[in-house]
């Protein structure tokens, strides 16, 4: 295949995860004994690095902080081969996100500081323009302000992917839907957009609004998806799960390098599926097994 079909380009947050898992029951107002972390995340950022695991020449887009974590983000944009030459640094913190994990390693709260990610605005994307265009696909997430998304729907060109990544900020991807090739979110964010219930429903409002593929999380059930041609579950891969943090970010990548790849949507699925699974057996939100799907 052109490796020039294999570029992927990503837009979106990169922030500083303060993670902790507990190793009994969670219980309000009470401390329990566990482990805290410190690593860099963010929804755009997980999504281009496990791109870039994934076989991806991949650009990162983002307002950065010039804080106590400069050198670790140059650090990991080498480790990961993740371009990071079209961001632009501020003077401010990077954006922060807090986040408490019970037993299991589900995500029992979560606090996220984005007001970095608030000021990309349309003029930045602007700039941004000749790297995206030059993509196989680009990815959005929809922690951009409502205003960028909207933008980058009119004037970019190549296919689009987009992750939901909450109930409130997935509402921000209403006015582009028209424009996106691949979605990807959970139940709950889907209703939230499409005012929908079940999954059946949310796909049919989806795909009427214009996007072509959908790729509905049902947790551990595994995905539902939807194209012009019909709907069609995936079952999740069996696995323990270690930390369930990044799995709807790897997801997303690997819809992402099934598109640009030409993979048809079943196999697209089931590449995501497997890379959830993947991440959810190690720790971080991030793990370097995904480079076992490299073509």
């Amino acid at each position: 295949m052109d490796m020039e079909k294999k570029k992927v380009a990503v837009i979106g947050a990169l922030n500083v995860d303060i993670g902790g898992r507990s190793s009994g029951p969670l219980a309000p107002g009470d401390s329990i004994p566990g482990k805290v972390g410190v690593t860099l995340g963010g929804v755009g950022w997980n999504i281009a690095r496990n791109c870039a695991l994934l076989g991806a020449d991949t650009s990162f887009y983002s307002l950065l902080g010039r804080d106590e974590h400069e050198s670790t983000i140059r650090a990991e944009s080498e480790r990961y081969c993740v371009n990071i030459d079209g961001c632009r640094w501020e003077d401010e913190p990077n954006n922060r996100y807090l986040y408490i994990c019970d037993e299991n390693g589900d995500v029992a709260a979560a606090v996220n500081d984005m007001a970095l990610c608030g000021r990309m605005d349309a003029a930045f994307a602007g700039r941004c323009v000749s790297g995206l265009e030059s993509a196989g696909a680009v990815v959005v997430d929809a922690n951009l302000p409502p205003a960028t998304l909207t933008w980058l729907g009119e004037n970019l060109t190549v296919p689009l992917v987009a992750d939901g990544v909450s109930v409130g900020k997935i509402v921000r991807l209403r006015p582009i839907l028209g424009r996106l090739h691949t979605l990807k979110a959970n139940l709950q964010e889907a209703e939230a957009i499409t005012g929908r219930t079940g999954a059946e429903g949310c796909i049919r409002a989806l795909l009427d609004a214009g996007v072509k593929r959908v790729v509905l999380s049902m947790g551990p059930g595994g995905v539902v998806c939807g194209d012009e041609a019909g709907t069609f579950p995936v079952p999740s891969v069996h696995t323990d799960v270690v930390d369930a943090t990044g799995a709807g970010d790897s997801m997303t990548a690997a819809l992402t390098m099934g598109l640009v790849r030409g993979m048809d949507f079943s196999d697209c699925a089931a590449l995501g599926v497997t890379a959830a699974g993947i991440t959810v057996a190690n720790p971080g939100a991030v793990t370097a097994a995904l480079a076992v799907l490299r073509p």
